[in-house]
């Protein structure tokens, strides 16, 4: 018995395909070849010319340089029979009968299915993190209190449906494995599920999957990793299998996948998890998505360390400081230090005792002029506002921190200048606060 269809390997395991390929124009003009996925990226190499061309007798060919092109879809099939499309193969490449190779590289690879139009409706998309932040209700059951007997579930579970932007976005907890005979072996996987008008997988992985993924890294404050991508091309039956994606990415490194203890743990940097969650799975989704939408600059900075395979702790904290600073801009709290008629008060009366005092007229010119135009509220006012405004976390911040602002920002001065004094261990709790502030702010 079948517990449901097991999962592909990973999205980044590597391979070698062997095959004919052809062009969706011209199916009966095929050519061996053969399509790789490695550290490299993706890329096919087709022995012969993938462009059909007509033999005229006594003509002459001239070939000149040839011009970088991308194809739009490929086709293929694998000497095993599996099906293949390419999406956007481009090369520079000879055309003609003598040709003995061409080289393509390719942005993303189908296999199990073959399309002419890069569009797909139905989206499957995989997390290492995504069950243990999900929690989904356990597939066994004691029988008795013996627990010598048990019952398992294998019907997918229904978590969570949200509505975003006429599209839906599902939470499943799928059972998969095999039972039968002598032998069980299945296991409970979550996973995002998404029913998209017509979309080409460019856009689903940059609108879709990437707005998922960084939902996941705000809510655990960790490096989470795209373990499979499954589409289903519009048009297809829904008994038709999903294709399984294969793209070039950047990834952090393979590793045993978390459970919920390690995510749970008193030191996980873990915001909120699935079960834990203030608000609903229906408004949670379409609200992140517009949130994104209006910090992507924000996000984009608090996640970079997320994203690159390695930072040093100093540009950790330049990167999560610059974040807020781009957060308090979005959040209109960085306004002047005080009012224009205050400020223009201000500024007179230094003038004024200035030249009380018998300072060089020019010199108190020159001061009078750069100090008219310096009204910006400090730095550490800006990131103490900022705390301020995320209500009881900033509070408790401050509480323990009253001079929370000021660390900080003379922190990333010493950062961005070169002069930091100090030991980065101190440095990346205040790092590990303003996560948690840029975090709460985001969404007060």
């Amino acid at each position: 018995m079948d517990a449901g269809k097991s999962r592909h390997p990973e999205l980044v395991d590597y391979f070698a395909l062997d095959g004919s390929w052809w062009l969706p124009d011209s199916p009966d003009h095929r050519v061996s070849g053969t399509l790789t996925f490695n550290a490299e990226g993706l890329a096919l190499v087709a022995y012969g010319s993938l462009v059909p061309t007509v033999r005229v007798p006594n003509a002459v060919l001239e070939q000149t340089v040839p011009d970088w092109e991308e194809t739009t879809v490929i086709l293929g099939r694998s000497h095993g029979g599996e099906k293949v499309t390419l999406l956007g193969a481009s090369g520079a490449n000879f055309i003609g009968p003598h040709v003995a190779e061409s080289h393509y590289r390719v942005r993303l690879a189908l296999t199990d299915v073959q399309v002419t139009v890069d569009a797909f409706t139905e989206v499957q998309c995989d997390f290492d993190c995504l069950t243990a932040w999900t929690e989904p209700p356990s597939i066994s059951e004691p029988l008795d209190d013996s627990r010598s007997q048990f019952r398992l579930r294998f019907k997918n579970e229904e978590l969570g449906i949200a509505q975003v932007s006429g599209a839906e976005v599902g939470l499943t907890a799928t059972v998969v494995g095999r039972v039968g005979g002598n032998a069980a072996n299945v296991k409970q996987e979550a996973t995002f599920r998404l029913r998209l008008p017509p979309t080409s997988s460019r856009d689903i992985i940059n609108n879709w999957v990437r707005p998922l993924q960084d939902l996941l890294v705000l809510a655990l404050g960790r490096a989470v990793r795209l373990t499979g991508l499954y589409m289903k091309p519009e048009g297809a039956d829904p008994d038709e299998s999903f294709g399984r994606a294969s793209f070039e990415a950047v990834q952090p490194p393979v590793g045993p996948p978390p459970d919920w203890s390690s995510i749970m743990s008193y030191t996980a940097p873990t915001l909120l998890t699935f079960r834990d969650s203030p608000v609903p799975f229906a408004e949670l989704v379409p609200n992140w998505f517009h949130l994104r939408q209006e910090l992507l600059e924000v996000l984009v900075l608090l996640h970079s360390e997320h994203y690159a395979k390695f930072m040093f702790n100093e540009h950790k904290y330049s990167a999560v400081f610059q974040s807020a600073e781009a957060l308090v801009s979005a959040r209109g709290l960085a306004g002047p230090d005080k009012s224009r008629e205050d400020h223009r008060a201000r500024v007179a009366g230094i003038v004024a005792a200035a030249r009380a005092a018998g300072i060089d007229e020019e010199a108190v010119n020159w001061a009078e002029r750069i100090l008219r135009t310096s009204n910006g509220k400090p730095l550490s006012r800006q990131i103490h506002d900022l705390v301020s405004s995320t209500g009881e976390i900033g509070k408790r911040v401050l509480d323990a921190s009253p001079d929370f602002g000021k660390i900080t920002a003379a922190a990333r001065v010493g950062v961005s200048h070169g002069r930091a004094q100090n030991g980065w261990t101190q440095w990346d709790g205040f790092g590990t606060a303003m996560r948690f502030v840029g975090s709460s702010a985001q969404g007060s």
